[in-house]
């Protein structure tokens, strides 16, 4: 599903009205009433004793609000409204839904200096459902003044609070807050989901989010057409590799995993396990001599390719080999547990720039390549990058706090600047394509936070590409299906840690089939769809 930043969907909407004909009224009206099909179904059976409070500014998403509250109003709800502005600063559509609110009687306060401050408080307090439609998806800078104290009046209320397309005080591009922001048990957002929902910490004061169709044309997404996507079954289901009946192991795709330092042989391991769970035919494991062993042992099913070693380290006079058998693979993964002392640090940009296959570069070998980025740009071969926000901090020399800020923007310019596919991991993993493409992942479960878990992902983004997927698709795919491990292990476990890396790999076959099975329940059809 397209993802559009506030801009991109400021211009949507401007040619649904201009181009399209479609009223700006009526776009309004279609959002309101499904904001208040959400309220309906958060306040429940008995709604007629549950009091409402629509809470707005006055802008568009405040006119939102006033259109909702109408429809609860009409369908029986007790609804007051609270408008952040005088009424005469309210204009345009929003200036015609609150005139209708006054002439239904509905009880609507103008609550905007310091001292209406109580009043505020008492209604928000004593409400069940709290409706803000306070700010949209394009503010930006920090929330401060008599606002703010409104935002931290539905935080401190005991209300469930429905958001309004984003919740307010969310920058709809990166996810940051504004300083502060309304934490919501539920968001509808609208025609298309911001990236700013899927980004944390926005994530987390966005609850549950609902993508609501109010009538925007296809065309008009088409013809912005935003450059995010946000992954989901359908896009899965696309790229999975297929496996025809008269397949052999040779079909399914060679991979190499180049891996393994003394106390470190787990990595590879992981990587391969994972590889032949996503259906790697053939899978190579080049390690160090001396620990071979171990993975013939832990991991029968691979081939192990022996590399010169010093110590349980790879050396450099194993370049050459590398090289020659990097060109019989479909596939390259490079690093996990490999180690950044100087024997390997001396042959690894080496390899990464004469490699002549795609290539997933992961944590060690990308600690390695931080010292020389420029040798990306060496590369023909289509490249992977898997940094988690610390290793980022070091291919780009920013703070982790900056990359943290603006995930998508700094993936992209990195992507760009050194032609590579970017997977930065972390809650909310983007990948970024050199063409300006990206693509959020909104699954997983904070129990993957454990050693291990980005092995595994390494060989699934592996495995897919040596089977022959788009390396740009591959990790997409990739990301969501590990993703989707994380949440079914939690589901089995019904715990929030515990979890072990090597328990992902076991489920990536039984995902894979949950996602085939399931696909129809996830097409982009009818009024809602839900993350």
């Amino acid at each position: 599903m397209k993802l559009a930043n506030p801009d991109q969907m400021k211009r949507i909407d401007q040619l649904a009205i201009d181009k399209y004909k479609i009223p700006g009224i009526v776009l309004m009206e279609t959002a309101a009433q499904r904001v208040a099909e959400k309220a309906m179904e958060m306040l429940g059976e008995d709604f007629l004793n549950k009091k409402t409070v629509v809470i707005a500014g006055k802008g568009n998403n405040g006119g939102d609000a006033f259109a909702a509250a109408r429809h609860l109003h009409q369908w029986g709800c007790p609804v007051t409204v609270i408008s952040l502005a005088p009424v005469e600063q309210i204009r345009g559509e929003p200036e015609i839904y609150i005139g209708i609110l006054e002439q239904l009687g509905v009880s609507v306060h103008y609550l905007y200096h310091e001292n209406d401050l109580p009043v505020l408080e008492k209604l928000t307090g004593g409400a069940y459902l709290v409706i803000d439609g306070i700010f949209g998806t394009g503010i930006y800078g920090d929330i401060s003044g008599f606002t703010a104290k409104a935002i931290t009046a539905v935080n401190n209320s005991i209300a469930k609070v429905l958001s309004i397309d984003i919740p307010s005080g969310i920058n709809g591009r990166t996810g940051q807050v504004c300083k502060l922001a309304v934490k919501a048990d539920e968001t509808v957002t609208f025609a298309l989901p911001k990236p700013g929902l899927f980004q944390y910490p926005g994530a987390k004061y966005a609850g549950n989010i609902s993508i609501a169709d109010i009538g925007i044309p296809p065309d008009a997404v088409n013809k912005v057409n935003p450059d995010g996507q946000l992954i989901d079954c359908s896009i899965v289901l696309k790229h999975l590799p297929k496996r025809p009946a008269d397949g052999h192991k040779g079909t399914f795709g060679k991979l190499m995993i180049i891996s393994g330092s003394a106390g470190m042989s787990g990595s590879g391991t992981l990587a391969a396990r994972a590889a032949f769970k996503t259906g790697s035919g053939l899978v190579y494991l080049a390690v160090p001599k001396s620990l071979a062993f171990i993975y013939n042992v832990a991991i029968p099913e691979a081939i192990t390719i022996q590399m010169q070693d010093d110590d349980g380290i790879i050396m450099p006079e194993n370049l050459e080999a590398l090289k020659f058998l990097s060109n019989t693979m479909d596939a390259v993964v490079i690093g996990p547990g490999l180690s950044t002392k100087p024997q390997v640090s001396r042959w690894v940009g080496s390899f990464v720039a004469e490699c002549n296959k795609p290539i997933v570069i992961d944590a060690d070998a990308l600690n390695i390549i931080a010292r020389q980025p420029h040798i990306l740009l060496e590369r023909k071969a289509p490249t992977v990058i898997t940094p988690h926000p610390g290793e980022f901090s070091r291919l780009t020399g920013l703070p982790v706090e900056d990359v943290q800020k603006n995930r998508i923007d700094e993936a992209l310019s990195f992507s760009s600047k050194y032609n590579v596919t970017v997977v930065l991991k972390g809650a909310g993993t983007v990948i970024a394509n050199p063409g300006g493409e990206y693509f959020i992942n909104a699954t997983g479960h904070p129990g993957m936070a454990v050693a291990g878990s980005g092995d595994v992902l390494a060989g699934i983004i592996g495995s897919l590409i040596g089977q022959g997927v788009n390396h740009e698709k591959a990790c997409a795919v990739g990301v969501f299906i590990h993703g989707k491990c994380g949440e079914m292990l939690a589901r089995l476990n019904s715990g929030q840690s515990g979890f072990l890396a090597g328990e992902l790999c076991g489920l990536i076959p039984k995902v894979v089939a949950e996602i085939v099975k399931d696909a129809q329940a996830y097409a982009e059809y009818g009024r809602w769809i839900c993350f």
